[in-house]
């Protein structure tokens, strides 16, 4: 593995150019926007329909905990596709993985709506993840190797863009369940847009030849970057981030319906409500993330998380609930974007790379989170499983201090 040392010219992100907004409107960071926004929808889709899910496979003899096992199939095909992504996005070409992944993830997910046995279902899910951590890696390595001199305002946006089309999808989902639609329906359509998405950036990639990440400049994943302590509290902070995200989204809509007694569509819209916090965090984020330092972002997100996060495990009211699933929203919405940035300008030759290892955190977040949850629901409550979740927040504060410190003294040493 390289030994070599992370180039870390403006790590805090200040004094970067104040560009307008308008300066991300480039051919490939739109395409990167458009994919990410469908992407949201993607990363809806399982916490829309788990309780029909559930129901379904209840009614097989299952439990709780065993369909909780799903979370460990989407991780562990997450991990292959990041990896697979961290290795490939640098030497085939951004441009070239999006396409092609997204045409995967149109094809996994008719085959896994078709597929009935559980083990079956779950084997298809893994597929249908590694292919879609795949297209989210190489569209992030795409964006942030585009945008070189503001790479937390075009992550944060991008994120912003996905957190809306996470945001409306619930609502769409939730209306046509509501009205009989089945949800294994609502699974193969969705790959339709993948289908679509992959072939328009198919044409745009064969009209406009090799771009962004087309030379290859990255030698594929290094987890000598593990090895920097800054870059290792990133990676904690993307396991937190997902961990506490997921793990609430994937039960949210089963939680409210227990705990507050909420219908099917309002259940589902509690997603929503977190992706509309979501979305409006990260939109601020890329106006201030810049000009306050990355590291002070992240740990102003990690404060206001300490203190919001209790709403949840202190009522059943489900107003008190909602204004709870909102902030929670809100304090994680730029986490991980800006420890994506702040990994990008560490390594700037290796977006790739950087984009795979901090997704394999993300992913791992995503799976033993929201699998403990589940089991701990079946032993106590939704309430008492999120509460012991709530020990990540007291860890991320404890990190971003670690890693302000850091910067702090590599300012001092380059003084």
């Amino acid at each position: 593995m390289s030994q070599e040392r992370p180039q870390e010219e403006k790590t805090d992100g200040r004094d970067a150019p104040a560009l307008p907004l308008t300066s991300l409107l480039t051919p490939v960071t739109l395409l990167g926007l458009a994919g990410y926004l469908f992407i949201g929808t993607a990363a809806v889709l399982i916490p829309s329909v788990m309780p029909f899910l559930t129901e379904e496979y209840l009614a097989t003899g299952l439990t709780l905990g065993m369909i909780g096992y799903i979370f460990w199939a989407r991780a562990g095909g997450g991990v292959v596709g990041n990896l697979l992504a961290g290795i490939g996005s640098d030497r085939i070409g951004y441009h070239r993985l999006v396409w092609i992944a997204a045409l995967a993830v149109a094809a996994t997910l008719a085959l896994t709506a078709a597929a009935r046995p559980w083990l079956l279902f779950l084997g298809g899910f893994a597929l249908i993840s590694i292919a879609q951590a795949s297209l989210a890696t190489g569209i992030n390595a795409m964006i942030a190797d585009a945008n070189p001199d503001s790479r937390a305002r075009a992550l944060n946006v991008l994120h912003g863009v996905y957190a809306v089309g996470a945001t409306i999808s619930p609502l769409v989902f939730g209306f046509v369940l509501q009205w009989g639609v089945r949800w294994r329906w609502t699974v193969a359509a969705t790959g339709l847009i993948w289908l679509v998405y992959g072939g328009i950036s198919s044409f745009f990639y064969r009209s406009n030849g090799p771009s962004v990440g087309e030379d290859a400049r990255g030698q594929g994943l290094d987890w000598g970057m593990l090895r920097n302590a800054g870059f290792l509290s990133l990676f904690l902070i993307a396991f937190i981030y997902n961990g506490v995200a997921y793990s609430l989204l994937a039960w949210v809509a089963l939680f409210m319906q227990e705990s507050a007694g909420l219908g099917t569509l309002a259940s589902i819209s509690s997603v929503s409500v977190f992706y509309v916090a979501l979305t409006a965090g990260r939109f601020i984020c890329a106006a201030f993330a810049e000009r306050i330092g990355y590291a002070r972002t992240l740990l102003v997100l990690a404060v206001v998380l300490i203190v919001i996060y209790p709403l949840m495990l202190l009522s059943t009211d489900p107003i008190v609930l909602m204004i709870g699933v909102f902030f929670t929203g809100l304090s994680l919405s730029g986490l991980f974007p800006t420890a994506l940035a702040y990994g990008s300008r560490l390594y700037p030759d290796k977006s790739g790379a950087v984009t795979g290892l901090l997704n394999v955190a993300m992913t791992a977040g995503a799976m033993l989170p929201p699998w403990w949850t589940g089991e701990l629901a079946e032993i106590w409550s939704f309430q008492t499983a999120l509460g012991i979740n709530y020990s990540m927040a007291w860890i991320l504060i404890a990190v971003c201090v670690v890693l302000g410190r850091l910067e702090r003294q590599a300012t001092k040493s380059e003084g």
